[in-house]
């Protein structure tokens, strides 16, 4: 098995015009340090970076919480288990929902 360091390369994604360079890496400090722990693929937030298709629909990752729009029928599902995902490529999707697509200008 190869060993896998912080910082390697797990793969890229193209996405609705966008391309994601998907690193190993750690999502909290303390899963660094750690001696159990071994990286993980880091996928984008786009909660705090929000990416969007052409048509203004939000990209978003499968394991996201739901947003205040989302339908699942899970009291706490993630995205993957709303009726607005779309399937995208690996973790990450297109978010349907007529409510969050072309944000307001700010």
């Amino acid at each position: 098995m190869q060993h896998i360091n912080d910082g390697d390369i797990y793969k890229r994604i193209s996405l609705a015009g966008h391309v994601f360079e998907i690193k190993y890496g750690y999502y909290e400090e303390y899963e660094r340090q750690s001696q159990f722990s071994e990286p993980v693929p880091i996928y984008p937030n786009f909660q705090l970076c929000p990416v969007y298709t052409p048509e203004g629909h939000p990209l978003v990752t499968q394991m996201q919480s739901l947003c205040d729009y989302g339908h699942s029928k899970f009291a706490d599902g993630c995205c993957v288990d709303c009726s607005y995902f779309s399937n995208g490529e690996d973790l990450i999707g297109i978010c349907l929902c007529p409510a969050r697509k072309n944000p307001p200008k700010k």
